[in-house]
């Protein structure tokens, strides 16, 4: 983490680029390496998919914090913990973000990760 750049790798890292490929390629792809072809019935094609949009970051990163959590329940909230806020602010971040260039780059991560095409 760096104190200065706080933009600095949000939003990636491990967890959360294999709940994506899980969630949008399959659970099978998402340790799979590089050479891992997507199926015709993976939630990507079959939603017609062209490119991973700040909605899909968000919704991954829902899941990710859900699966770590020691509920066994689904819930809007977490105790203090607001998911829906936490979409949201996601998705804001990156659909209007202070810093252009990274929310381009963030989600150019994804495409080239996830290889939805």
């Amino acid at each position: 983490f760096d104190i200065t750049n706080v933009q600095d790798g949000l939003f990636e890292g491990f967890l959360i680029e294999r709940v994506m490929k899980h969630i949008l390629t399959g659970p099978s792809s998402a340790l799979a390496g590089d050479d891992f072809h997507v199926s015709n019935s993976c939630n990507a094609v079959l939603h017609r998919m062209m490119a991973v949009e700040a909605e899909n970051v968000a919704y991954s990163a829902v899941q990710a914090r859900s699966a770590i959590t020691s509920r066994d329940k689904w819930s809007t909230d977490d105790g203090n913990f607001s998911y829906r806020k936490f979409y949201y602010r996601i998705i804001d971040v990156i659909r209007n973000p202070p810093d252009k260039a990274w929310a381009m780059a963030t989600l150019q991560h994804y495409n080239l990760y996830v290889k939805i095409l």
